[in-house]
């Protein structure tokens, strides 16, 4: 399964929100440096604790429309 990079969440809850929408629309997926993340809270500003929503490349597509559409209402 090939991963891509996709979009970071510019903090804890938004990683949260963001994952929890590709999951209810069944876009495979997973949150890089969300376990290491934790050990660090607060805001996701350095390389240490940065988080990036990796999407399976097939549905890299629906993935980025999802996250327009949910950024341009925010």
């Amino acid at each position: 399964m090939d991963m891509v990079p996709v979009y970071r969440p510019k903090s804890d809850s938004e990683a949260l929100v963001v994952a929890a929408l590709m999951q209810a629309h069944g876009i495979t997926h997973f949150m890089r440096g969300g376990a290491f993340s934790s050990m660090y809270p607060g805001t996701l500003s350095t390389s240490l604790n940065a988080q990036m929503l990796m999407v399976e490349s097939s549905q890299v597509d629906s993935a980025r429309e999802l996250l327009a559409n949910f950024l341009d209402d925010a």
